[in-house]
Order: C-alpha cells, then sequence, then structure tokens
C-alpha cells in the first residue's frame, strides 16, 4: 500500500484495489457524488483517471480499454443521470461478455428514500442497483456495515468467472469518507478466480467426426479472444489444415494471410463464407452464440446436413436457439490447450480450394450496385494496408460495420473491436480511446457520419490527450442501415434516415476541437492522401470519406431466408 496514506478512507481502499489488481485506467465525467473517490485514486498516483465528455463514453472507453488488454477497467460516474448514463455501456458489455467494472456515487444514506413506494428523497438519488440487474452479472449496493473490500473481491471473481461481464458497485458519498483501520487492507487474490474448468471435452468423439468428415469447417466467435488461447487456435488450425470462418466477434482470431481464415458468416457475410458454412458437413463452433445474425431465422436449415460440435462457457447458451450433436460446456482456455494435445493428419484439401475458387467468383467488392462508384470495399483495403504501426480497428454500428468486417484485412495480432449484441451507435471513438490509454500504436476508428454525431464531444477528449486516433468517417449523409431497410420494406419511404436527418461538415468539426483532417472522394484522392496518413504521428487525425446514397451493405440475408439460400 502507498505510504502517503495517513488517513485510510474507504475511497482509498477502492483506489488501492485498483492498484494490486492493475486497473489499467479509471474513465468518469466528474460528478459530486464520486469526487472521493476520484480523489483518492488521483492521490494514490498507481491508476491513470482519463476524463470523457459523457459517462456513457467513459462506459464504452472502459469496455475497449477491457477488451484489448483483457485487464478490467473501470468507469465511474456519479450518482442520478451520471449512472443511466452508464447503462448502455453495461449492456455492452454484458452481451459482449467483458468484464467491465461499473462504480457509481449515490446520495448519503441518510438521503435514500424510505420506501419503495417513494420516488426519490435525496437529490438526484436513483436506484442504479436495481435498474442494471438485468444486463449486470453483479449488483451491490453499499452501506456503512457493508464490507468494502469483501464485496469489491466478490464483484472481481464474478466479473471474470465463468461467462465474463460487468458488474456494478454503488456506493454512498458518505461512505466513501469512513475512516477504517489500515489492518483492514489485506489483499488477497486466494478465491478470486473460481472458474469451473470441465475435463469432459469429448476430444475423441470430435476426432472421430473429423477424421470421418469431407467438409469439415471451424466457426470461431469472440469467446476466443476472451480465452487468451488465440496464438494456439491459430496453430492447431495450420496444423490441421481445417478451414475456419468467423462471426462478426471473432474477425481478428485468425491473421488474413492464414490459407484457412474464409470469411465472417451470417446476414451481411461473405457471400463465399457463407456458402462454404452452408456445405460443410462438420461445424466446430467455438465460442460463438450462433444468434439470428449469423443462422438466419430458421436455425434447423442452418444445421441441415451437418453435424455441429459446439463448446461454450455459458450452458444456456448452449441449450439456445440451435441444437448441436454435441454440446461441450468449458472455457475455451483450457479446451483449446487439451485441443493442441490432438495429432490430425487429415487431406482436406480439396475442399479449401473449392472454397477458395468460390471466393474467386465473388468477390467482396462486386456486391455493390454499379453506380456506387467509390466503392467502400476500396476504402477498407486502402485501411488494411496503411503501415504496420496500426495497433487495430473500432468500428462503430451499421452500413460501416459490414463493410469493415467484410473487407477489412488483418495482420498479425491486430485487433478489430465493434459493439456485437447491443449495436451500440457512437461505440467506436470512446472505445479507441480505452484502447489508446491502455495500449500502444495507432488505432483506426471507423464510424459512419450518424455514429459520429453521438459521441463527436469526444474529439474534445483526443485531442487533450493527443491520442494516436484516426478517425475515419464514411459519410453518406444519411442513417445508412435503416434506409436500406426501408428501401426494401417501405416502398422508399426514408422517414428520418434521409428526410429529415443531417450531418455536420466533419473536417470543419474537427478543426474547431484544434484536430487536423482531411476529406476523400474517390479513389484518386485515396492515392494522393496516402503518403500523409501513412507519415502522420501528431495525435489525433479525421478522415472523412465521401460516398455515394446508393451504397449498400451486400450481400443481405433477406428476412426469414437462411444461410443456405446464399
Amino acid at each position: 500500500m502507498n505510504d502517503q496514506f495517513s488517513i485510510f478512507t474507504k475511497s482509498d481502499l477502492v483506489a488501492a484495489f485498483f492498484a494490486e489488481h492493475n486497473v489499467p485506467a479509471v474513465f468518469e465525467l466528474s460528478g459530486g457524488m464520486i469526487a472521493f473517490l476520484t480523489d483518492a485514486i488521483a492521490r494514490s498516483g498507481k491508476t491513470p483517471i482519463i476524463s470523457t465528455r459523457h459517462e456513457q463514453a467513459a462506459g464504452f472507453a472502459a469496455e475497449g480499454a477491457t477488451r484489448i488488454t483483457g485487464r478490467s477497467a473501470v468507469a465511474m460516474a456519479t450518482s442520478g443521470p451520471g449512472a443511466t448514463n452508464l447503462i448502455t455501456a453495461i449492456a455492452s458489455s454484458y452481451f459482449d461478455s467483458v468484464p467491465t467494472i461499473f462504480i457509481t456515487g449515490q446520495v448519503n444514506q441518510s438521503e435514500l428514500k424510505k420506501s419503495i413506494f417513494q420516488r426519490q428523497n435525496g437529490f438526484q438519488e436513483l436506484d442504479i442497483v436495481q435498474a442494471v440487474r438485468g444486463i449486470s452479472k453483479y449488483s451491490v449496493a453499499i452501506n456503512s456495515d457493508t464490507n468494502l473490500l469483501d464485496e469489491l473481491k466478490k464483484a472481481w471473481t464474478i466479473a471474470h468467472e465463468g461467462r465474463p461481464g460487468p458488474v456494478l458497485i454503488d456506493i454512498p458519498i458518505d461512505v466513501q469518507q469512513e475512516l477504517i483501520p489500515l489492518g483492514a487492507w489485506k489483499h488477497s487474490l486466494d478465491g478470486e478466480s473460481s472458474n469451473k474448468q470441465s475435463r469432459n471435452f469429448r476430444i475423441d468423439e470430435l476426432t472421430k467426426l473429423i477424421q470421418t468428415s469431407k467438409k469439415p469447417i471451424f466457426l470461431l466467435g469472440g469467446g476466443i479472444r476472451a480465452s487468451r488461447k488465440t496464438e494456439l487456435l491459430r496453430k492447431i488450425i495450420d496444423d490441421w489444415k481445417i478451414p475456419a470462418v468467423h462471426s462478426l466477434m471473432g474477425i481478428d482470431v485468425l491473421d488474413s494471410s492464414s490459407p484457412y481464415r474464409i470469411g465472417m458468416i451470417g446476414s451481411y457475410g461473405n457471400r463465399w463464407a457463407n456458402r462454404a458454412i452452408a456445405k460443410a458437413d462438420l461445424v466446430i463452433a467455438l465460442g460463438t452464440r450462433l444468434d439470428v445474425r449469423q443462422t438466419g431465422s430458421d436455425p434447423t436449415e442452418f444445421i441441415r446436413d451437418k453435424k455441429i460440435f459446439r463448446v461454450d462457457v455459458d450452458e444456456f447458451e448452449l441449450s439456445g436457439r440451435v441444437n448441436a450433436d454435441i454440446s461441450v460446456q468449458a472455457d475455451l482456455h483450457s479446451f483449446i490447450i487439451a485441443l493442441s494435445e490432438i495429432e490430425l493428419d487429415v487431406d482436406r484439401s480439396d475442399w479449401l480450394t473449392l472454397i477458395q475458387n468460390e471466393a474467386l467468383s465473388f468477390p467482396q467488392g462486386a456486391e455493390q450496385p454499379s453506380e456506387v462508384d467509390f466503392n467502400p470495399d476500396d476504402i477498407m483495403k486502402w485501411l488494411s494496408f496503411l503501415p504496420s504501426k496500426i495497433s487495430g480497428y473500432i468500428v462503430d454500428v451499421g452500413q460501416h460495420q459490414m463493410w469493415a468486417a467484410q473487407s477489412l484485412k488483418i495482420h498479425g495480432d491486430q485487433r478489430f473491436i465493434t459493439s456485437g449484441g447491443l449495436g451500440s451507435m457512437g461505440f467506436a471513438l470512446p472505445a479507441a480511446i480505452g484502447a489508446a490509454v491502455s495500449a500502444p500504436g495507432r488505432w483506426i476508428a471507423i464510424a459512419g457520419d450518424g455514429c459520429s454525431q453521438l459521441s463527436i464531444a469526444e474529439l474534445q477528449t483526443i485531442r487533450q490527450l493527443n491520442l494516436p486516433i484516426t478517425l475515419c468517417i464514411l459519410n453518406n449523409n444519411q442513417h445508412g442501415m435503416v434506409a436500406q431497410f426501408q428501401e426494401t420494406n417501405m416502398d422508399g419511404r426514408y422517414t428520418a434516415t434521409r428526410d429529415g436527418y443531417s450531418a455536420p461538415n466533419f473536417c470543419k468539426v474537427a478543426t474547431a476541437f484544434g484536430i487536423e483532417s482531411r476529406v476523400i472522394r474517390n479513389t484518386q484522392d485515396l492515392e494522393e492522401v496516402t503518403e500523409f496518413v501513412s507519415n502522420w504521428n501528431s495525435g489525433p487525425l479525421v478522415l472523412e470519406f465521401i460516398i455515394s446514397i446508393s451504397a449498400k451493405a451486400l450481400p443481405k440475408m433477406g428476412l426469414g431466408s437462411s444461410i443456405q439460400d446464399l
């Protein structure tokens, strides 16, 4: 513990706990009910405090830092509106299985409401614990009688055990100031990791399935990155020479140079990848939810004429909408280690060649309508071959998300982070802040013109901290994904997507924040700006790409259709 603590309060206890657990950063927006907490963390000098312009941004930044580093980051907010502004970020971490830690301040205990029928007693009083119970693994209200250290350790353990997820601790301001004996601080990791590791991995059955299969395929999900065994799985796939498709959350599991990396499946998946998994006779699904966007609306069509071997740590996912032939409840860390001990010698080169030929027959760039002369596929390929100093891509939600997922090339250990289960617009820029604060390198944030307006205030955060973030705004002057839906289903009535919608001049906005920017309108502009962007090393940069309103996220699985239809 830091010797500078002459008086040890419960706020100091929180600060010391964060330091001992190597929290990469605490992201917050200042508020009265967390003032003692931020003061204690600052005085400890061990954990960086990053001030954002909105509590939702603080939550997304903490999620981004957690996903990039593998260590839980913290988002903190004051009571009332500060706490409710965290809710979207809490849900994002919950659905994407990210162990983000959320701390909220609360009014004095004497100001808490006296009855469940009383709406409010203290100013900005709000029962945030009850509000987030359905979107968190654990939420707890602290009082003077609570053993705060025990609750911190308990929340930390719950966040990480089994399927990871967020936790929330609500601490009244008077409790934050309570003094505790120095001896009360006794850090111990004992009991803080209680993951149950199943040893019934059914590897022998999987081996037999692979040996008898003519068209096996891996389906890789977001759980693989969370397992921290990505490199080992890459080696297994290389050794076994079995092709692999991925979900939206599994894009960065394999390097794009791998001959076994096929592409993304699902509603907006690469056409050849969807055709590959449709033709497969064995799917080895690892750490993926097999939700409707992957399988189509009829899961029985997805599993037709194939065996499904599925591994997930969450028993409720295994018993969900897709019935696998073999389901293994296990953490992927242990399962992948067990998998690496198996030696397989199978020749599936004909199957791999068939898939690769189909990929040549359905190039992603050819999916756009003929009137689109500045192809989003070209933009993504251009971003992919910027210098290797790019650490990864943080991607928002919408058409640009699908273009990035379909066409970006992942090199080495580059990351691809997006809001998957919740699909929250405004995610990319604050999540990139979390990545840039906690990990070295330059980060590319990719957003649409609509998404950018949800978190545009965070341009001040990246300017103030001079973060190495290049924000790429794909501007087609509409809420494109919904407009695409309206074109198909509402006879081209574009209420609130084109009609009633507008976007600012983003380069002028960047200038107002003191950030360098460039506008790019065509492939010639791309060529002319390449050297400038490649050599940029002066903090944040904004690139605005002007693209046609006719550009679409394609291919698109229709309503009521299945992956077999592609």
